[in-house]
């Protein structure tokens, strides 16, 4: 039914003309270069809101009052020779009766001895060392507060040259005798020694880590790799491990039995039938059974399958991978791949000569990953000794 027909229904009349004054058709929006249509259907007619963040720089409040700042005179309690300075300090700090910072100022007691003292103890410690010049030290300890890089620096007592660790190794042994002597277990200094020689050796090591190349970096970062893969490695190798040692336990067991003698065992019973049909006495039967049994009972046991096969055919196979390498060692032998004369005797003899060599291969695989994380773990130690010290 169309418009027309509905009017005519409703007993209207034809529409006018200013009711079909059409609207103008807004132009579509052009869609941006480098967005898919798909995507651009998904954005919607509401337009995004980009979150951008501000580039203006904040206007200075000039509203705000300026703090106050006043030149002020200090001294610092700390120190003895009433020095006078000076420092700018808010307003509001002004006039304090002491210096805030006077408590970090702190010094280090040195060890005072006697003539006394010195004659009975410390007169024997070194015959290089004379009282003079052992007072001169414990003067610049005192003056340079322990800073031996500055007491080395400034020591020149009669042109004689004397190494930090000299220096040190003369106050730290004194102070440990002294404290022994006066009963004072309990200092620090007579708890510890300083050790001269490993001192000397620690900066002998840090100047040689020092000095490295850039070869030797390179080559000591393969190094801690390796350690660490050797580390996440670890439970593999120790399974590894486990089952070698299992292997060099087991005892050797071949899976072959004796077949001439088995030969042998069943002649004798076929024999023994015979001598029974013949109408041996029973005494005999008896013993010879009984022999019989015995023997049958130290025949080793194993496990036959039917059918005709050669004793070659039970020989078993290496693994794919170790093949190669045990024919390899088999042909340096003179051994051949297969025995030329298989009897029961020789399949048993090449079985053990294939498992030997298996075996000898397992065993140096180990020996070599042994000897690597050996030589890793000692270089690694090396290098976590030189970074402690």
């Amino acid at each position: 039914m169309s418009g027309s027909d509905i009017r005519d229904i409703l007993q209207l009349g034809k529409p006018s003309e200013s009711s079909g004054i059409k609207k103008a058709k807004q132009p579509a929006e052009r869609r941006p270069d480098g967005i898919s249509r798909e995507l651009y259907s998904l954005i919607g007619s509401a337009p995004s809101v980009a979150l951008l963040k501000p580039t203006y720089k904040a206007k200075f409040n000039v509203k705000k009052k300026a703090t106050p700042w006043v030149l002020e005179t200090f001294s610092n309690n700390a120190r003895s020779d009433n020095l006078t300075l000076q420092h700018w300090i808010k307003a509001a700090n002004a006039n304090r009766s002491t210096y805030p910072f006077a408590y970090t100022e702190k010094h280090d007691s040195v060890i005072k001895y006697t003539d006394e003292e010195y004659d009975k103890y410390l007169a024997d410690l070194d015959p290089d060392w004379s009282k003079e010049e052992t007072d001169y030290l414990m003067d610049l300890c005192q003056q340079y507060n322990m800073r031996f890089i500055l007491i080395t620096d400034r020591y020149s007592y009669q042109q004689k040259s004397r190494s930090m660790e000299d220096l040190k190794d003369r106050y730290y042994t004194i102070c440990r005798t002294l404290a022994k002597e006066r009963a004072s277990g309990q200092d620090p200094l007579y708890q510890y020694a300083f050790d001269k020689t490993r001192e000397v050796e620690r900066k002998q090591a840090l100047e040689t880590l020092a000095g490295r190349t850039k070869e030797q970096m390179d080559e000591e970062a393969a190094l801690l790799v390796e350690i660490q893969r050797i580390k996440q490695n670890e439970a593999r190798l120790e399974r590894e491990k486990e089952g070698v040692m299992h292997l060099l336990a087991q005892l050797p067991v071949s899976s072959h039995g004796d077949t001439n003698n088995t030969a042998a065992n069943n002649s004798t019973s076929e024999h023994s039938k015979k001598r029974r049909r013949s109408g041996i006495d029973d005494q005999s039967k008896k013993s010879r059974r009984s022999s019989s049994v015995a023997e049958v009972s130290t025949l080793p046991k194993e496990k036959l399958v039917p059918g005709v096969h050669v004793q070659s055919q039970r020989l078993p196979a290496t693994k794919g991978n170790m093949h190669a390498k045990v024919l390899k060692v088999m042909n340096e032998l003179g051994v051949g791949p297969r025995p030329v004369m298989p009897t029961a005797a020789v399949c048993h003899g090449f079985e053990r000569l294939q498992t030997s060599i298996a075996t000898m291969f397992e065993l140096k695989k180990v020996v070599d990953k042994m000897e690597m994380e050996h030589k890793i773990k000692s270089h690694s130690d090396k290098i976590e000794q030189s970074q402690d010290t």
